[in-house]
């Protein structure tokens, strides 16, 4: 990041209560750590620019590191000083990264994606929240792939006033059942050999360092990354060797698994909400994405109420870390038109004194009685 922005890693508690068997035992309270880049220059904005907040939500499997790269060019994205990039905050979810390795004996065998939203819900209300009298309005935008697509879209049915403007990378929504009657009992399944397959992906143990890195490099899920962002991954994942010189990951294998296994069993929640996002909301997807069946696509684009869709040609489920310049572009150029389109109203000043907040208040109670009263000649009770 430019010298510009301070970063912070913190701690919090995660939301509670858990989805049953979210946690080993019932008094088990899990932990979230998140980085918060903050700029600390704000002073040579333009006057009256809008104000940016971003939370990025990483997809299964991954972490907060994957955003790493794509933080200086989108905080240095707008020149003409129509906006200026406030708090940028990356998560890393329960069971993934930094938190897993937190809460490791304290996970259960569900990751309810809707957990993970409250999560969000609770670090983006505390670090989004402050107000200093005088500063500009604030806009803010969750932007999340596959699982953190999801994730962003079930952030604004359970807070539809935290976020402003959601950008979906290939989110993950309506999927195939593997069996019409596991569907009619509400149980998650997948079939066996997409199973073995994620296996063969989400290794967690490695003989070596050499072995680790080459396995990253070549066989894992991220083996088609962008070559800084696997090499942040790289960096990011690996956990100090044992006295043995082998290697494991932040993330259990099992853990890993468990997200994909789990995710049947909540999306319904989803499903039945997502007609209550009223938001702006972009949905960016690969061209040859074969992740994602079709119906996921449509299902968004005709029950979102302010969608619209953005396809990067040739891009895959994992767009967002194989073409991230490509995705970029999209997110500036999304954040930007909102800004332009949709202004926000200013903060309200908060030193009033009791007599302005009432006449303010008086002010405003009239408007909205002439709005919400039905004039008829011989009104009954």
């Amino acid at each position: 990041m430019e010298h510009t922005f301070t970063k912070e890693t913190k701690t919090c508690s995660a939301s509670w209560p858990r989805a049953p068997r979210g946690t080993l035992c019932a008094a088990d309270r899990l932990d979230l750590v998140y980085d918060v880049y903050t700029n600390t220059s704000e002073r040579h904005r333009h006057p009256g620019a809008t104000s940016v907040n971003i939370v990025f939500l990483h997809g299964s499997g991954m972490s907060k590191v994957v955003w790493e790269y794509y933080l200086p060019r989108i905080a240095a994205a707008d020149p003409d000083g129509h906006y200026a990039v406030h708090k940028l905050v990356l998560i890393d979810q329960v069971t993934h990264g930094d938190s897993g390795v937190r809460n490791r004996g304290k996970l259960g065998t569900v990751f309810d994606w809707t957990d993970g939203a409250r999560d969000v819900v609770k670090i983006a209300a505390d670090e989004f929240g402050g107000y200093e009298e005088g500063s500009p309005p604030a806009l803010n935008v969750a932007i999340g792939h596959s699982m953190g697509g999801f994730q962003a879209l079930v952030s604004d049915v359970l807070q539809p006033n935290l976020f402003h403007l959601l950008i979906l990378i290939e989110p993950v929504v309506v999927t195939r059942q593997a069996s019409p009657a596991a569907a009619a009992a509400g149980l998650s399944q997948i079939p066996e050999g997409l199973y073995n397959a994620l296996r063969l992906k989400t290794r967690d143990r490695f003989r070596s360092e050499s072995d680790y890195v080459k396995y990253m490099r070549n066989n894992s899920f991220f083996a088609n990354a962008h070559g800084q962002i696997l090499q942040n991954i790289i960096d990011f994942e690996r956990t100090a060797p044992e006295d043995n010189g082998s290697v494991r990951t932040k993330m259990d294998q099992a853990q890993n698994l468990l997200c994909y296994m789990n995710m049947q069993s909540f999306a319904p929640f989803l499903i039945s909400n997502v007609k209550f996002v009223r938001k702006r909301t972009i949905h960016i997807v690969g061209a040859r994405s074969n992740w994602c069946p079709p119906e996921n696509q449509l299902f968004l684009q005709k029950t979102l109420q302010n969608y619209h869709l953005d396809t990067i040609p040739g891009g895959s489920h994992l767009v967002n870390i194989e073409a991230p310049d490509l995705v970029i572009d999209k997110i500036n150029h999304h954040i930007r038109e909102f800004v332009l389109t949709y202004p926000l109203q200013p903060a309200l000043l908060s030193r009033l004194s009791l007599e302005e907040r009432m006449a303010k208040f008086d002010r405003a109670f009239e408007s909205f009685k002439d709005r919400a009263l039905i004039k008829t000649r011989n009104p009954k009770l």
